[in-house]
C-alpha cells in the first residue's frame, strides 16, 4: 500500500515539474496556430491556388493562340537529268539545303457562347475551391474545440480525484490509527484500502487521457506532438442563442449548403455549354511564312519566298446522331437532381440543427440541475467528513457521500463540455464558426 502512495505521489510531483515548465495555450492561441499550420487548411489553400491560377481568360477560350515554327533541312545527293533536248546533267555530291519559317494566329471569334460559359464555370469552381478551403477551416476550428475542451474538463476532473485521494488517504490514515489504537477494525482499514485504490486507478487513467488529448491537440495545431501545454481551465460558455435566428442564417449562409448550390449553378452552366455545340463556330487566322532554299542540282539553283496569309472559318455540326441531344437531357436530368439534393440538404441541416437546439437547451437546463446537486453534495460531504472523523459515521456511509459528490462533480464537469461542443455544433450549422 505505501508503494503504491509513494508511486502516486511520484507522479502528481512530475506532473506538477511538467506543468511548470510547460507554454500556455490559450484556446484562442491554438485557432490560431491550427489555422496557420494544420495541413489539411494548407492543403486546402493549395487547392484554393489552383482553381484561382485556372480562372483566366486564356483558359477560358477568350485569347489567341499564337504558334511559331522554324526548320532546316539539308541534303547531298547523286543526280543525273536527261532532258529531250538532248541535254544531260549529270550531278554527284550535289548539296543542298532550305531554311522555313513561319508565324501562326489563330482566334476563334465566336464557338457559340462557349467561351463565356466556361469563364463562369471557371469562376464557380473557384468559388466552390474557397467554400471547400472554408469548410475545411469551420471542421479545423470544431475540432479544436472539441479536444481543447475535452482536455480541460479532464483536468479539471484530475483535480477533482485528486481532492478525492487526499480524502481517501486521511480516511486510510484515521481508519489505521483507530485500529492501533483499540477503537476501530481491520474490515474498515481493508475497505478505505480497497477504495484507495479504486481513486489511484481512476487517477492513472485520467493522467492518460490527458496526455492522449495534448496528442490531439498538438496534431490538429500542425505541431510536434509530444509538446506539453497548460491550458485556461475555464470553459466559458455563450448566452442569446436563439433557434431561428441560427436557422435564418444556416439557409443562407451555412458552407455545405452553398456548396450543394453552387453544383446546381455549374450543372445548369454545363446544359448551356451543350447547347453551344448547336451553334457555329467562326475563327480567324493569320501566318507570316519564310523559305530559303539551295541546291547545286534540279531546276531552281536558289528559291526565296516570304509572304502574309490570312483567312477565316466557320463550322457548324450539322448531324452527330444525336448525341448533342442526349446530352442535353442528361444534363436537365442532373439539374434536376442537384435541385433535389439541394432541398433534401435543406431539410437535413434544418433537422440536424432543432435537434441540436433542443439538446442545447436540455443541457443547459441539466447544468443548473447538476450546479445545485454539486453544492448538495459538497455541503453533504463536508458533514460526512466531520462525523467520520468524530468516530460517528461508518466508512461505507463515507464512501458513499464521497463517490456521490465525485459523481455530482464529474456529472457537471460532463454537461458543461457537452454544452460547449453543442455550442460550437449550432455556430457551424449556421455557417457562423470562423474563428
Amino acid at each position: 500500500m505505501k508503494r503504491i502512495l509513494k508511486i502516486l505521489v511520484l507522479l502528481m510531483v512530475f506532473w506538477l515539474q511538467d506543468v511548470v515548465a510547460q507554454d500556455y495555450l490559450s484556446v484562442e492561441d491554438a485557432l490560431r496556430l491550427g489555422l496557420e499550420n494544420n495541413y489539411g487548411i494548407r492543403l486546402g489553400k493549395q487547392d484554393l491556388q489552383l482553381a484561382e491560377n485556372n480562372n483566366s481568360p486564356g483558359n477560358a477560350g477568350f485569347l489567341p493562340r499564337l504558334n511559331l515554327t522554324a526548320g532546316q533541312t539539308n541534303s547531298v545527293t547523286d543526280s543525273r537529268q536527261a532532258f529531250l533536248t538532248g541535254q544531260v546533267n549529270d550531278r554527284s555530291g550535289a548539296k543542298s539545303d532550305a531554311f522555313n519559317a513561319g508565324l501562326q494566329l489563330n482566334w476563334t471569334i465566336f464557338d457559340g457562347m462557349k467561351m463565356f460559359v466556361r469563364r463562369d464555370q471557371l469562376s464557380k469552381l473557384q468559388e466552390s475551391a474557397g467554400m471547400e478551403l472554408l469548410l475545411t477551416v469551420e471542421n479545423t476550428i470544431s475540432d479544436i474545440h472539441l479536444n481543447y475542451f475535452t482536455l480541460v474538463q479532464r483536468i479539471r476532473q484530475k483535480k477533482v480525484v485528486e481532492n478525492t485521494l487526499a480524502i481517501g488517504n486521511e480516511r486510510l490514515r484515521l481508519a489505521e490509527d483507530k485500529l492501533r489504537f483499540g477503537s476501530g477494525s481491520r474490515l474498515e482499514v481493508l475497505q478505505a484500502r480497497v477504495d484507495l485504490h479504486s481513486d489511484s486507478a481512476t487517477y492513472l487513467n485520467l493522467l492518460d487521457l490527458i496526455n492522449r488529448s495534448m496528442v490531439a491537440v498538438n496534431t490538429l495545431l500542425g505541431r510536434d506532438p509530444g509538446l506539453r501545454f497548460t491550458v485556461d481551465e475555464q470553459i466559458l460558455l455563450l448566452t442569446g442563442l436563439r433557434a431561428d435566428s441560427l436557422e435564418k442564417q444556416m439557409l443562407s449562409r451555412n458552407t455545405q449548403l452553398l456548396l450543394s448550390r453552387n453544383d446546381e449553378q455549374l450543372a445548369t452552366l454545363a446544359l448551356k455549354e451543350l447547347r453551344s455545340k448547336q451553334l457555329p463556330e467562326l475563327g480567324i487566322n493569320l501566318g507570316y511564312n519564310f523559305l530559303n532554299q539551295h541546291s547545286q542540282s534540279g531546276f531552281l539553283a536558289e528559291n526565296r519566298s516570304l509572304g502574309l496569309t490570312y483567312g477565316a472559318t466557320a463550322s457548324m455540326s450539322l448531324f452527330n446522331g444525336f448525341n448533342t441531344r442526349r446530352e442535353i437531357k442528361n444534363m436537365q436530368l442532373q439539374i434536376e437532381s442537384s435541385r433535389l439534393r439541394v432541398s433534401s440538404l435543406e431539410n437535413e441541416l434544418v433537422g440536424a440543427l432543432r435537434s441540436a437546439f433542443m439538446s442545447y437547451a436540455s443541457k443547459q437546463q441539466l447544468m443548473q440541475m447538476e450546479t445545485h446537486n454539486l453544492g448538495s453534495a459538497r455541503e453533504n460531504l463536508n458533514i460526512a467528513t466531520e462525523r467520520y472523523n468524530l468516530g460517528d459515521l461508518s466508512g461505507i456511509e463515507f464512501r458513499e457521500a464521497q463517490r456521490n459528490y465525485l459523481e455530482a462533480e464529474t456529472r457537471l464537469l460532463v454537461v458543461v463540455l457537452e454544452i460547449k461542443i453543442l455550442e460550437t455544433q449550432l455556430l457551424q450549422l449556421a455557417g457562423m464558426l470562423k474563428n
